[in-house]
């Protein structure tokens, strides 16, 4: 059983509810946020009540009228069952300039290299710190964020997925985040990410870290359908960076019918040679999907220095592809195939005792209820 859950269905969900009611607001958003999802943004991302139905015929969605895309399968006899992705792994500086400058030519880069799906770093267009989240955050709702032009420009020059790290954003709300967009190949943002588990951690002697300093935390999983925007079936759970250490997350998107989970992440040199792998492979074993963990390049005079080492991972946990500290690129072809292949030899989501525990969730379809298919 598939459900079709996405990110770009989330806010067009919200959107379809709050629309009539938030025309001022939505007149001055930025030109690459679609119509139909604008009012949710415009009320942070407003998928707040999960008792709604699920059904996607109560939903408004501009890309299934252009796609002609069927909500929830994945019939791989008649779909795309390949897809090349680039990892990109950015040298990220002080200069937010360059740093945009220096992503667009990597992006552009990828795409002349036969990547579909284009996936950048946690923190691309600043460096890594709770000093620097207010300095480096933009305002994407009021059309004041450089990095979201930026992004969506590239996504349609080249005609690609794109999965566009993070970077701070200020919320409507006035509080930080640290925010991944994703857009479609016509510069469409469908998706936006606020990292949900904030990196406070203290390891005497070695690091101490507390985002949550200068962060507010994100409240909701998020889920990208491409083949909801002409793309192949690849259903992707995203998080950032410290999500990936949370199981129940992506079992809840492995639940949701993803697979494949995309982490933009920057882990340091205390955590990044311990768990940076380890954590990579056991994510992609527990949901049977594919893993992109995408980090900057390390740079040694910095504040925080990260480890590096972008990797993708397949569903049997092994790695296709590892990159060491330097900028560089990672492409992999993904055979989706290998999926429903593990998924059918060893059916464990299947196996899980209810009886003995379970996850819940409020974003997780209740199956309990009679009516439910």
């Amino acid at each position: 059983l598939i459900f079709c859950f996405s990110g770009s269905r989330m806010l067009s969900r919200g959107a379809a509810f709050l629309a009539p009611h938030l025309p001022s607001a939505r007149s001055a958003l930025p030109a690459f946020i679609p119509t139909v999802i604008q009012a949710s943004i415009v009320t942070h991302c407003a998928f707040n009540n999960p008792s709604r139905s699920f059904s996607s015929s109560s939903l408004t969605g501009l890309n299934r009228k252009k796609y002609g895309g069927r909500y929830g399968e994945l019939t791989m006899a008649e779909q795309q069952t390949k897809i090349k992705i680039a990892c990109i792994q950015l040298s990220v500086g002080a200069n937010k300039d360059d740093n945009l400058k220096n992503a667009a030519a990597k992006i552009a880069a990828a795409a002349a290299n036969g990547a579909e799906l284009v996936v950048l770093p946690e923190c691309m267009n600043s460096p890594y710190g709770v000093k620097y989240f207010p300095e480096y955050a933009e305002n994407v709702v009021e059309g004041k964020s450089e990095t979201a032009q930026m992004l969506s420009a590239a996504a349609r020059e080249h005609q690609i997925f794109l999965v566009g790290g993070s970077f701070p954003e200020k919320g409507i709300d006035d509080k930080l985040y640290n925010s991944c967009y994703t857009f479609n190949k016509d510069g469409d943002m469908i998706a936006l990410h606020k990292k949900i588990h904030l990196f406070d951690i203290d390891i005497p002697g070695q690091i101490t870290f507390k985002e949550s300093d200068s962060l507010s935390a994100g409240d909701h999983p998020t889920i990208v359908d491409l083949a909801e925007h002409g793309g192949p079936p690849v259903r992707i759970g995203i998080g950032i960076c410290y999500d990936i250490r949370f199981p129940e997350l992506c079992w809840i998107y492995r639940n949701l019918g993803c697979n494949m989970l995309v982490f933009p992440g920057a882990f340091n040199m205390v955590t990044g040679p311990a768990h940076w792998e380890l954590l990579a492979r056991s994510r992609a074993m527990d949901a049977q999907a594919f893993v992109a963990f995408v980090s900057p390049a390390r740079d040694e005079t910095a504040d925080y220095i990260a480890w590096g080492h972008t990797m993708v991972a397949d569903p049997w946990g092994v790695k296709l592809g590892e990159l060491d500290e330097k900028p560089d690129i990672l492409y992999a072809d993904l055979d989706l195939t290998q999926v429903v292949t593990r998924r059918i030899n060893m059916p464990y989501h299947l196996q899980k005792r209810k009886d003995v525990y379970q996850v819940t969730s409020p974003f997780l379809p209740d199956m309990t209820k009679k009516d439910a298919k």
